[in-house]
């Protein structure tokens, strides 16, 4: 696969996506702002803050280098509200406004098991085009 992000996973010293980490099919679910075409709406993590984001261990680097998805719009729900108790209503400048929701497929990507929130890592293939397929199905 030819994975969008792969010369920031070439600067790593581990395998990158880890190589337990698998193409599906699945529904997927993510929290985006309100124009489904906003440049943030798929930027991983480690683009939002490259700087930070290069202080962290190897693995954490990785990871913050996939898409953040969850099983289903209820646990993106409640682990955005998780957030927002955490730290205010500024979640909703940073993390979004809205979940939208997709299919995803084998040639999409690979995905992490989803944990105990419902979230998993997401690393998509160059091309994704989420932007496109997508869509916005509640507010947070």
């Amino acid at each position: 696969m030819d994975f969008q992000f792969a010369e920031d996973f070439k600067k790593l010293t581990i395998q990158c996506p880890p190589n337990h980490y698998k193409p599906e099919n699945r529904i997927a679910f993510r929290w985006v702002f309100d124009d489904i075409n906003d440049a943030e709406n798929f930027k991983p993590v480690f683009y939002k803050n490259p700087t930070r984001s290069r202080k962290f261990p190897e693995e954490a680097q990785c990871k913050s280098l996939a898409l953040s998805l969850f099983a289903t719009e209820k646990q993106a729900k409640d682990r955005f509200d998780f957030f927002k108790d955490s730290n205010g209503a500024k979640v909703y400048d940073t993390l979004g406004t809205m979940v939208a929701q997709s299919n995803i497929n084998e040639q999409d990507g690979v995905n992490s098991e989803p944990d105990k929130t419902g979230h998993f890592s997401h690393h998509p293939v160059a091309g994704h085009q989420y932007e496109k397929r997508f869509v916005i199905t509640s507010k947070l």
